[in-house]
C-alpha cells in the first residue's frame, strides 16, 4: 500500500517537474520569437536605399573639371595656333569677364554666354556656328586640357599680360565696337581691350566736333547766281560729313 503510494507521488512530481520544464522552455522561445519578430519589423522600416550625399571637396573638384573643360573649349578654338602665351592670354579675358557685372560669373557661362534661345549674339563663334561638332587634334586638345586644369587649380598663375582686358580681336580685323574701349596689349595675332569708362563721353564730343565743323563748311559756302557763272569759277565746297557712329557694347567675344 505505501509503495503504491510513493510510486503516485514520484510520478505527480515528475509530471510537476515537465510541466515547469515546459513552461521554462515556451517562455524562452516566446521572448526569442518576440526579439526576432521586432528585429524584422525593424529591418522592415530601413529604407531600400541611402543617399550618400558627396564631401564638399568631392563636389569642389567635380565644378573644377566642368569649368577647366569650358575654358579648355575657348582656349582650344580661340588660340591653339598663338602658342602658350596666346592660350593663357585668352584665358585671362574669359576669368576676368567671371569677375564684371556685364558677363556671368562662371567660366562656362561666359564660354556659352549668348547661346541660349532666346539671344543671338554669342560671345565665342565657336560655341554656335557648329564648330564643336568637329573632330578635334587629339594631341592640341589634351594639352590645352591640362593647361586649363592647372590655371584653374593655381598651379599655373596667369601674369596679367592682357591688362585686366575683357575683350580681343584678331588683328585682321577692325570691329566697330573697338571705338568704345581702350587698346591694353597685342599678344601674338590677337589685340586686347578692357573697358573705357569716358568712351561714350568721347565719342559724343567726336560727333559734335564733326557736327560743328559741317556747319561751319556750309556757312563758308556762297551763293552766286547762274547768270554771273563764268568760265573756270569755283563754286562753293564740298559739305563735310561726319564719320563718327557711337557703336553698342562688345558682343562677339572677339
Amino acid at each position: 500500500m505505501m509503495n503504491g503510494v510513493r510510486k503516485a507521488h514520484l510520478r505527480a512530481d515528475c509530471v510537476l517537474v515537465g510541466a515547469i520544464a515546459l513552461v521554462a522552455v515556451s517562455g524562452a522561445s516566446a521572448r526569442e520569437f518576440i526579439l526576432y519578430t521586432d528585429e524584422l519589423r525593424a529591418r522592415a522600416a530601413l529604407p531600400d536605399s541611402v543617399f550618400v550625399t558627396g564631401s564638399p571637396v568631392a563636389l569642389a573638384q567635380k565644378q573644377t573639371a566642368a569649368q577647366a573643360e569650358c575654358l579648355a573649349e575657348v582656349m582650344y578654338y580661340e588660340a591653339r595656333g598663338e602658342g602658350v602665351e596666346g592660350e593663357k592670354a585668352v584665358a585671362e579675358v574669359v576669368l576676368q569677364r567671371t569677375r564684371t557685372n556685364d558677363y556671368p560669373s562662371t567660366v562656362c557661362g561666359v564660354t556659352y554666354d549668348g547661346v541660349q534661345p532666346d539671344r543671338r549674339d554669342c560671345q565665342f563663334s565657336f560655341a554656335c556656328d557648329g564648330t564643336l561638332r568637329r573632330p578635334k587634334d587629339g594631341y592640341a586638345w589634351q594639352r590645352v586640357r591640362l593647361l586649363a586644369d592647372k590655371i584653374l587649380t593655381g598651379v599655373v598663375r596667369l601674369s596679367g599680360q592682357t591688362g585686366h582686358a575683357v575683350a580681343y580681336h584678331n588683328v585682321d580685323v577692325a570691329p566697330a565696337w573697338a571705338q568704345t574701349m581702350l587698346k591694353t596689349a597685342q599678344i601674338g595675332n590677337h589685340v586686347f581691350y578692357k573697358r573705357d569708362p569716358l568712351a561714350q563721353e568721347r565719342l559724343q564730343q567726336a560727333q559734335e566736333d564733326a557736327e560743328a565743323s559741317s556747319g561751319q563748311a556750309r556757312e563758308s559756302s556762297v551763293f552766286v547766281p547762274t547768270s554771273a557763272i563764268k568760265p573756270g569759277m569755283l563754286i562753293g565746297s564740298e559739305e563735310i560729313q561726319p564719320q563718327i557712329q557711337a557703336t553698342s557694347a562688345v558682343g562677339d567675344g572677339a
